[in-house]
């Protein structure tokens, strides 16, 4: 059974092909004209709504899927889940617990991006990829000038990577990271407390 989650805010959208669930919405108007005004009419109905899940049955899960990311500016991001003597390394930023990422850099592959990214945002070097992980996926209207308020489909590929060096780590001050600090297995409820819903069933993975 394939099935995706599509993250906007604390708000979910799920696409599966299971016949278990029960679908959840606002009406689902995109599914027979899965155009870019269709399926951007749909999130915006969604996303000012009460209901904070929509759950999407379809026979083609892939297409389906495939089609309403379409509807979407797309951006790639990678980041890392660095793990030394059984503890995660997590970053403070913007007043949550979060796992470093950023943009993938135009020539770049996720991976080389994913290392780069936790060495800027960490302080730390010589971590190395041990296996992907599943990506995540969310959406947001930019807030920035050049594209204002522009629905974005983001996906952030991730990667376990694993560390033996002696550095605790340093804040990237200037993107807004105010500590790093490692979190042993049994401590990551504290994470789970105060992050994103998208980054849950990352860290969930690594519970005791």
């Amino acid at each position: 059974m394939q099935k995706y989650k599509v993250f906007f805010n604390e708000k979910r959208i799920v696409f599966t092909s299971t016949r278990k669930i029960t679908l959840r919405k606002p009406r689902l108007s995109f599914l027979d004209d899965p155009s870019t005004d269709s399926v951007l009419r749909w999130v915006e109905t969604f996303v000012e709504g009460d209901i904070t899940e929509a759950v999407i049955e379809h026979k083609s899960t892939d297409d389906l899927f495939n089609a309403f990311r379409l509807a979407f500016t797309e951006i790639d991001a990678a980041g890392g889940v660095v793990v030394r003597n059984n503890k995660l390394l997590f970053i403070f930023r913007n007043g949550k617990w979060d796992l470093p990422k950023g943009k993938i850099d135009d020539g770049e592959t996720a991976d080389v991006a994913a290392i780069r990214e936790v060495e800027e945002e960490c302080g730390i070097s010589g971590h190395r990829i041990v296996k992907q992980l599943p990506s995540t996926f969310h959406i947001y209207k930019s807030p920035y000038k050049d594209n204002f308020g522009t629905w974005i489909f983001k996906e952030t590929f991730w990667y376990e990577m694993g560390y033996t060096g002696e550095l605790e780590g340093k804040p990237q001050l200037d993107e807004g990271i105010s500590e790093v600090r490692w979190f042993a297995k049994n401590e990551l409820h504290e994470v789970l407390e105060n992050t994103y819903e998208n980054l849950k069933q990352i860290i969930e993975l690594y519970m005791d």
